[in-house]
Order: C-alpha cells, then structure tokens, then sequence
C-alpha cells in the first residue's frame, strides 16, 4: 500500500514538475543502454500516456485493486521509461523496478485491499508466506550492505570526497548551515554514512534495537534530502526498512490508534480495532502447505535472482583501473553518491579527405544531458557514433571521430579521459575492458572546501 501510495503520487509529481518535457521531448538524441537501442522514446501524447498509466497501475497496487495486472503493468511500463535514456538512471529507480518485480511474484493483496474485499473470505488470507517477505528483506539488506562497502575506499573515507564539494554551498541553512564550510564536519558525515550503511540492517533485524535503529534511518534520510535534493529516494528508503519490523506492526498500529480514540469517535475507533484482528475463519484443507512453501520453480526463482543480485555488484572488479573513473561496472551495483565529476568534452572529426571539422555536443544535446554524460565514457562513445552516423548520412564518407575529454573526478585537476589517438567511430561498445579509456589520475584529491563560484 505504501510503495503503491508513494509511486503514484512520485508519478504525478513527476508530470507536474515538467520532467517528462525536460527529459525526454526537448532531447533530440537519447543515450541507450548497451543491449537496449531498440527502446524508442514516444512522442509527447505517448510520453504523458505511459506516465499516466505508471500512475494509474500504481494506484491500483496501493488499493489492491486487481493487483497482479497493477503490478506487472506498474513494472512493465515504469522499467520501460527509465529504459528510454541512461542519462536519467537514479539507483533509486533501478530499485524501484526490481522491487515491483519482486511484487510481481508476492501475495500482499490478500487482505487490505480491494481484491479481497472483492473476492470474498474464502480467498483472503491473515498471514503472507514468511520466503515472501524474506525476499524483500534481502532485496533492501543488500543496498544497504553495497552502499556501505562502496564507500570503504580512500576518497570518502581519507579525504571527506565528494562531500567536501557538496556540502559547504548549503552553508546558509538555519540551525547546522555554519558548520557545513568545516573540513571535520565533512569527515564525521563521511564516517557516519559509512558506519550507518554497513551496520543499520543488523541493527533492524534486533528486536530490541530497531525502533532506535528506525529513528536513525528516518534522520540520516532526512539529511540527505535536504543536503542533496535527491528525489524520492529518502523516502523509498524510509519505508523499505519497514519490512523488517513484525509483520503484524500494521495491525497493532490500527488497535492501538483504535483505543486512543476519543469518546466521540467511539465507532471510527471501533472499526479500527475490527480490522486489526485477523478475521476467524477456517483455512481451506491444505491451504496451509500451499501458501507457507513455495514451489520448486518459485525457489529455483529466487535463488537465481539473489545470487544474480549479490553478483551484479561485483563485476567492477573485471576491469583494471578505478570504477569512478571508468564507470565500466558502475551502474546496478550500489555505488551511491560516491563521485563528483565535472567534463569539458568536444569531437574532432577527420573525414577522407583529410579535412578536420570539430563538433560540440551541446549541438546534440540538452545542458541536463551534457553534465551527465561528459564524465561517461560510453556516453561518449555513443555520441561519438551518432556524429560518425550523420556525417556519412551527409555524404562526408566513412570518417574518424576522436574525443577531446578533459574531466576532473572529486576535486582533482582535470585529466584526459578519452585516448585522443582512439578512433571512436572504430570502437564498438561492449562488456570487454576498453582501453580507449586513460587510467585515472593518481593524485589525492583535495580535503579542504573548494571555491564556490556559483554557490550563494
């Protein structure tokens, strides 16, 4: 109901903030994901069709309103249109899609909702299978426990990077603003993210500690919203952790706000307590081993899905040199907010005849979508293709396009990220190592507060 609840109103927010005209119809050239060309972009009444019926599946999860066609139309439609372009991923809405295709296969619809409320007693349930919820616990444990390990690397923990750039330019925040410009201060948020990450899902799973383990969570996303204007990502965090509470919590919190009633409202309270308790009914002869274990495909299922999701994570390490630099293995692996980079990129195109032409991204793509992929190699071998692909459609022949990329990783002094001998036009993207890309500069980077000069 709650993650239904949020995607719905995350949804509309995003159609009312002008996101989908910002993204997706004023862009003329839209990066794929390697595997993915063949995701077109609609035009714009498709665009505002698909968000609607992001919205409107969304909707139907959180009622339980023919839950099963909600929530794989919801993940269908919502993985299609974070599939239309690489320079919108989020880690968030990647964990968005795979935990609506988690839903896809529960049964949380079983009570509470307008299914069965439609389908009547014989069909609903009191308890959810225990591997149900299991699975999710699994699912939001492991971004906790990538996000935390990503971060046991020299930047964030030695030199206080990235924070040490974004967080003094919100130095004029009431309360903690002043501190924000302070070298220790940005230490202590390094250190603290790094302990809270790899420490808070063992703290959810003690009994005895999760309330004040729940506090800190809620807290320490606060402050991310506020510091780093991150979307909804707070707030799917917030309340994935509450799959590690007792499953009953829902009840007992109806019960309890029944009772804390006032005289008045006597009826509304007493309908609280009546949905708190689970209904008496018989369970239909050999429901009980149907509904506890899950069938061999359906564990062979989830098997291959954990063992594919604790891996994905882990296949940086088949490639030399630093991820942050190379990106190769970056995405769907749970590196959160871990780099700061800033790109000048331009391409120099040789044609036939020897004739050179240099040509500017920004002739190709929004400002959004150059800050994105200026410090991503295979964006930029992306876009180096579709200008090898316009020059021979302009009857220019079969040309050589190289790239001039000079990017700065937290902080430190710009440094060639691309060969500039490397043909891009000749290199093909892939899952192989690619040596077209420069090895990361060795340099520590800076651990004091740069200059802000566009801060205020």
């Amino acid at each position: 109901m709650l993650f239904g609840g949020l995607m719905f109103v995350g949804t509309l927010r995003f159609m009312a903030c002008g996101w989908i005209e910002r993204l997706y119809v004023e862009p003329d050239f839209h990066f794929k994901y390697w595997g993915f060309a063949w995701v077109s972009v609609p035009g714009p009444v498709g665009l505002h069709l698909l968000y609607a019926g992001i919205a409107l599946c969304a909707l139907g999860v959180a009622l339980g309103a023919w839950y099963r066609l909600s929530i794989v139309g919801f993940w269908l439609l919502f993985s299609y249109a974070e599939l239309m372009d690489v320079t919108t991923y989020l880690n968030h809405y990647y964990f968005v899609s795979l935990l609506a295709l988690i839903l896809c296969f529960l049964s949380p619809h079983r009570a509470w909702s307008v299914d069965a409320w439609r389908r009547g007693p014989a069909w609903r349930r009191d308890t959810l299978p225990a591997w149900q919820g299991g699975w999710l616990r699994f699912q939001v444990g492991l971004l906790y426990f990538y996000a935390g390990w990503a971060k046991f690397e020299a930047d964030w923990l030695l030199h206080a990077q990235p924070l040490n750039i974004w967080l003094p330019p919100h130095e004029g925040l009431a309360l903690i603003g002043g501190l924000l410009d302070e070298v220790w201060v940005h230490y202590a948020f390094a250190w603290f993210a790094f302990v809270f990450d790899v420490t808070i899902i063992g703290f959810m799973l003690w009994r005895r500690a999760r309330p004040l383990a729940f506090a800190v969570i809620v807290l320490f996303h606060v402050l991310t919203h506020i510091f780093f204007e991150i979307g909804l990502f707070p707030f799917i965090m917030v309340l994935a952790v509450l799959v590690y509470f007792e499953p009953d919590w829902p009840r007992r919190l109806l019960a309890r706000l029944g009772a804390a009633m006032p005289r008045g409202l006597s009826g509304l309270g007493a309908r609280l307590r009546a949905a708190a308790s689970p209904a008496a009914r018989p369970v239909p002869a050999g429901a009980g081993a149907a509904t506890t274990t899950p069938a061999t495909w359906m564990l062979a299922l989830v098997l291959a899905f954990c063992t594919l999701q604790f891996l994905l994570p882990l296949r940086h390490w088949a490639y030399p040199g630093t991820v942050l630099w190379h990106e190769q293995g970056m995405r769907f692996s749970w590196r959160v907010m871990l780099r700061e980079k800033a790109g000048a990129l331009s391409y120099r195109v040789v044609q036939p005849d020897g004739h050179t032409r240099l040509v500017s991204p920004h002739d190709y793509l929004t400002p959004m979508q150059y800050q994105e992929m200026a410090g991503q190699p295979d964006l930029i071998l992306q876009l180096a293709h579709r200008i090898r692909d316009d020059f021979a459609a302009a009857g220019h022949g079969d040309v050589a396009v190289y790239a001039d990329s000079w990017v700065s990783l937290n902080g430190r002094p710009a440094a060639r990220m691309i060969d500039p001998q490397a043909d891009l036009a000749r290199v093909k993207d892939g899952l192989g190592r690619a040596d077209w890309i420069t090895a990361a500069p060795q340099q520590a980077p800076p651990t004091h507060p740069p200059l802000r000069l566009v801060a205020r």
